[in-house]
């Protein structure tokens, strides 16, 4: 004789709620430990990176036609530059796990609320 009980799952069921929470404790766990990579640990932004070139994004802003970009944008002091002012590399928000110059521009950039 057969029994009428469903077979005990080995793995909880997953209800929305349950799916939601994990999925945002696992983004908040990893933009958290973003945050503690050094510049050296990233890999370098590439100029002819698909989104670097969207972005016109070059290591040398002095580069840049002027048209383009006010001669006191860079990317240190830029709001999405997660290095400080003097740091030569740094990671950015617009290239996650990839380092940018402090040097350089590109058409992301955003007034640092703290300068």
């Amino acid at each position: 004789m057969q029994s009428s009980k469903a077979p005990r799952r080995w793995l909880p069921r997953m209800t929305r709620r349950r799916f939601f929470t994990t999925a945002g404790a696992a983004a908040v766990a990893t933009t958290g430990l973003s945050r503690f990579a050094t510049a050296g640990d990233l890999v370098r932004v590439d100029e002819s990176d698909p989104t670097a070139k969207a972005l016109n994004y070059v290591h040398d802003a002095k580069t840049v036609d002027a048209a383009k970009r006010a001669s006191d944008r860079y990317c240190y002091n830029c709001a999405l530059f997660q290095g400080e002012t003097d740091d030569e590399w740094a990671a950015c928000g617009i290239f996650p796990g990839k380092a940018v110059a402090g040097q350089g521009w590109c058409s992301a950039w955003a007034p640092n609320p703290a300068e």
